[in-house]
């Protein structure tokens, strides 16, 4: 039963007593009274009366102006009776196509109190004004309360408004007056009138009054239509679950909206069931993880049940532990994820009345050519790898410098639903419903530009090496944080430019730790991440640039936006124009000039970076699908888990931001970002440009941001950024002589130049200059005995050629390729074979860090060698010297090199040499034998010999010599026979 109104009478019966401390006061004067004391309490008296009477007058003349005061606003009760209601409003694009009609035929239904569930009655008070049938229309207490509360917290911190009040707001206020600048206006009328209200209606009149026009969300304005529209109920039949579900929307309707969390299977849609564990009912107690908003709003609707004795914490557990399903939602034809979240942005600014009902004209940003062409394109891509388990994507385009949101693609199909099959999975890979680019997903590599620019803002510069090698930082927890690359392969010593367009995990790491977790979280706050990554810097810890946080496709390509914009920040824009029923403007956008929240000189260096095709060469090669027909910056990102893959990118006119993945989170069959976000943005670029050059309008509308009228298609560079030279890092990942830096930079890195003697040895290789990352040197490789010909001639074995295949592993330069023999430092001026000669390089490591474990090894490279350099010889003529031959036995003699002698010439040597002549075989070979040196060398030629050239000949064994087999008909050989002859 609905209970009646009751009133209660306040305050005490009897006299008021004295305090005892005047009481005490008073005690034990017996002696009379002075003239002064009489003339003193006289005065006293006289002052005491004076006040009494100043009061009372104030307090008359209060109580005067307040009751002309609600006098004179009495009569706007009566636009309860009389006042009009719907008008449809509608949404469109910015060249005027209609994306949709809000319609409220058969959204509002009026019922009687009589004929709602008095769950939903008992939970709507339990949340929203427990004392409702016993305060006069307001809470003296609330107010006080929430009073005290604001000038503790120094801020605004709301609530204390009744039922009987919001009733006033809703019903009764205009939208002028409910704006948020006459806030204080509107609470003083809301207090005289809900008074007012409450002498002239009854309790449950009032309340009657609140569920049918409270707004409940999705278009479901009262409770009836509330019923209906999410349960496909009566109001009259809502059970607990759904009763304290529904009592909890009308605080945030938008917010709270169930749709935005439904799981779905082959019945429809519906939230989880919530297990909750000892103590729940205590407001500060944690729900399970996961749990949506929705269903943590209907558990403090439960607790308040609970405390009010409606229902027992065994019937609440119950209801949140029942899975709540819901009635079939209807969707709008053209852009609905767009068109759902301008909704909310309405509802937060004008109340569903107006939004629903106001007959407002809302035009957009948004192109919805440009939307079908991104949803498209995204649809056809996912279509090609969806045998490799991906099935959703996301995609949002924004302008830069204005940060209008030209499309947003939540999800490939609206309608679509796609359970899983993999098996130890659960939830739908596609659930085409839920707007993908407004949910937090993890971004993979895509924060490490912010990363960087973090670090270049704490001190950090693009001439900065960042070591590629395996390191360990401890979590403070006992264990150990120890990062890869994707591939596993460790490169060494890298810059802020290739690091960055190649996706190298350990200096992303290392750049953070050198910008503080904290300090970088707070830029990317500044760029736009203004509702992701807020769980501090302890939850994320180091892997928070590759991807540790969670944002959305929305905010992150915001961000990316605000590069675009050089370092200026513009919030997402949704709304171009809103007008009212009578054609009146209520709101327009107007350009401004952004907010500068990163020097836009370290911007422009980021940009050329993310935009250098070169320097993504090591990993994607040259010409990969990220290099467009226009200059773009682009970063990937892909999860560890292959769950999502990224890619977002800028031009100076426009930005685009794609994610892929699936809606229920579950790998994919290792699709990274480049295979899906990557082809999805280039293709979305390139339609973009084809528009611009092919439709004026397009042109007008990418230029519109620019001064001169006209799209500004590269990036330039501010007067402040300058080219250069830096010493260039050996292997892949190097290959620059010159950088980008700001004066800034330029500035501090000549302060802190200071040559070391061992940049100026007279080892260093010279006109190398001064650099912080290495010292160049040369060194000379002795040669080996065997390098030596038996004439005293040094042929040199050749050095190792570079390998062939990308992936292999490049040729050290450093003291670990020192491993082929033994070397010397060369003497000044001395001059020695260029095959012997090596350039390597003396790395300067970072000082110990206690904070971590460092292995400075890597694919190429090994510093950690014991080999020094200084401890290597001073080259010595002696070193260069043909070695003297030692006989393995008596009588040995060294074979020497017979080819291309003729063959009488190579006896006469052996016998020269004391060789019997009985000794020497002659074997003739043909061209079977000889192969090309058969067409090479004439007849009797000697080809080769055993033992051979520099073998030792033992004595008393016979020696073959290898000729040249005679043409047919040969003529005898000549005594003084030379090569051919």
């Amino acid at each position: 039963m609905i209970r009646s109104r009751r009133l209660h009478a306040n305050g005490r019966n009897g006299r008021r007593h004295v305090p005892p401390h005047l009481l005490r006061g008073l005690r034990g004067r017996s002696t009379p009274r002075s003239a002064v004391s009489r003339w003193l309490v006289n005065a006293l008296l006289a002052g005491l009366g004076l006040v009494a009477v100043v009061i009372v007058a104030i307090a008359g003349f209060a109580y005067n102006a307040y009751a002309q005061v609600a006098e004179s606003l009495k009569p706007r009760l009566a636009l309860l009776d009389n006042r009009e209601l719907f008008e449809n409003s509608r949404i469109f694009d910015r060249n005027g196509e209609l994306l949709y009609e809000f319609f409220d035929t058969g959204k509002r239904t009026k019922v009687t109190i009589d004929e709602i569930s008095p769950l939903l009655i008992q939970a709507t008070i339990a949340i929203e004004d427990k004392t409702f049938y016993t305060n006069p229309g307001i809470d003296l207490a609330g107010i006080v309360r929430t009073l005290i509360d604001s000038l503790r917290a120094g801020e605004e911190t709301g609530g204390a408004s009744t039922i009987t009040q919001q009733v006033i707001k809703n019903s009764v206020l205009t939208p002028e007056e409910r704006l948020p600048e006459r806030r204080y206006e509107r609470k003083l009328k809301e207090i005289i009138l809900a008074q007012e209200l409450d002498r002239i209606y009854t309790k449950d009149q009032i309340l009657e009054l609140y569920l049918n026009e409270n707004f409940y969300g999705n278009l479901a304005y009262g409770i009836q239509a509330a019923s209906e529209v999410y349960f496909g109920v009566s109001a009259a039949d809502l059970d607990l679950n759904q009763a304290s579900l529904l009592a909890g929307l009308p605080q945030l309707p938008s917010v709270y909206n169930p749709i935005n969390y439904l799981e779905r299977d082959e019945q429809g849609g519906y939230l989880p069931p919530v297990f909750v564990g000892d103590g729940w009912l205590d407001p500060d107690a944690r729900l399970p993880a996961g749990t949506p908003l929705p269903r943590i709003r209907q558990a403090a609707v439960l607790r308040r049940m609970v405390e009010d004795g409606y229902i027992t914490e065994a019937q609440a557990r119950q209801a949140l532990a029942t899975p709540l399903r819901f009635a079939p939602q209807e969707a709008p034809l053209n852009a609905p994820h767009f068109v759902f979240y301008v909704r909310d942005l309405l509802l937060q600014r004008y109340g569903a009345q107006i939004v629903y009902g106001g007959g407002l004209r809302i035009t957009t940003t948004l192109d919805l050519q440009l939307q079908r062409m991104a949803q498209r394109t995204a649809f056809e891509r996912i279509a090609e790898l969806e045998s490799r388990n991906i099935h959703n994507a996301a995609v949002v385009i924004m302008q830069p410098n204005t940060g209008q949101i030209l499309a947003m693609v939540g999800s490939i199909d609206y309608n679509a639903v796609k359970p899983t099959t993999t098996p130890g999975e659960s939830g739908n890979v596609l659930d085409g419903q839920v707007n993908v680019a407004t949910r937090e997903r993890q971004p993979g590599s895509a924060l490490k530009p912010f990363t960087y620019l973090a670090a270049m803002e704490q001190g950090m510069t693009p001439e900065t090496v960042l070591w590629d090698v395996p390191t360990r930082f401890p979590t403070g927890t006992g264990d150990w944080y120890a990062p890869q690359n994707y591939n596993g392969q460790w490169n060494g010593p890298v810059r802020i430019r290739t690091a960055l367009a190649n996706s190298l995990n350990m200096p992303a790491v290392r750049a953070l730790k050198f910008a503080g977790i904290d300090y970088t979280i707070r830029l990317l706050e500044r760029v736009g991440i203004r509702t992701g990554l807020k769980r501090g810097a302890g939850f994320y810890g180091l892997s928070l640039t590759l991807g540790g946080g969670e944002v959305s496709p929305l905010e992150l390509t915001t961000a990316y936006n605000t590069l675009a914009s050089g370092g200026r920040y513009f919030a997402p824009v949704a709304i171009l124009e809103i007008t009212d029923s009578q054609g009146r403007v209520l709101e327009r956008f107007t350009q401004t000039p952004g907010e500068e929240v990163v020097d836009p000189a370290l911007v422009a260096i980021i940009s050329d970076m993310l935009s250098d095709d070169r320097a993504r060469q090591a990993i994607w090669g040259l010409n990969s699908p990220l290099r467009l027909s226009l200059p773009a910056a682009v970063k990937t990102g892909t999860t560890n888990d292959w769950r999502d893959a990224w890619a977002v990118g800028y031009t100076p006119f426009v930005t685009v931001g794609v994610w892929t993945g699936n809606n229920n989170n579950e790998p994919t069959a290792r699709v990274e970002s480049l295979t899906g976000g990557g082809i999805i943005w280039r293709n979305v670029m390139e339609n973009i440009f084809r528009l611009i050059a092919e439709d004026e309008r397009y042109r007008d509308l990418f230029a519109a941001p620019f001064p001169n009228g006209e799209i500004q298609t590269e990036f330039v560079l501010p007067e402040e950024v300058v080219p250069r030279p830096i010493c260039e890092l050996p292997g892949p990942f190097g290959g620059y002589r010159e950088e980008l830096f700001t004066l800034d930079m330029i500035k501090r890195l000549e302060e802190a130049a200071q040559p070391t003697p061992e940049a100026t040895t007279g080892d260093a290789i010279p006109n190398e200059g001064f650099c912080s990352a290495y010292t160049k040197v040369r060194v000379v490789r002795i040669p080996t005995p065997e390098e030596w010909t038996t004439s005293g001639e040094l042929r040199p074995n050749p050095p190792p050629p570079p390998p062939t295949d990308p992936k292999a592993p490049p040729l050290p330069q450093d003291l670990s390729a020192l491993t082929d023999g033994a070397y010397c430092r060369p003497a000044p001026d001395a001059a020695y074979p260029p095959e012997l000669v090596r350039d390597i390089y003396l790395w300067k490591l970072p000082p110990p860090d206690p904070d971590e474990e460092v292995e400075y090894k890597w694919r190429g490279g090994d510093a950690t060698v014991p080999l020094k350099y200084e401890e290597l010889p001073e080259c010595t003529p002696a070193m260069f010297e043909p070695p003297i031959p030692v006989p393995p036995v008596e009588g040995a003699i060294l074979m020497p090199d017979l080819r291309r002698l003729g063959e009488n010439q190579a006896k006469e040597v052996l016998a020269l040499l004391g060789i019997d002549p009985g000794r020497i075989y002659v074997d003739y070979q043909g061209p079977d034998r000889a192969g090309e040196d058969y067409y090479r060398y004439g007849p009797y030629v000697v080809l080769s010999s055993l033992p051979a050239a520099g073998e030792w000949i033992l004595p008393d064994t016979t020696i073959v010599l290898g000729i040249r087999a005679p043409d047919p008909n040969p003529e005898p050989p000549a005594s003084d026979s030379t090569e051919g002859n």
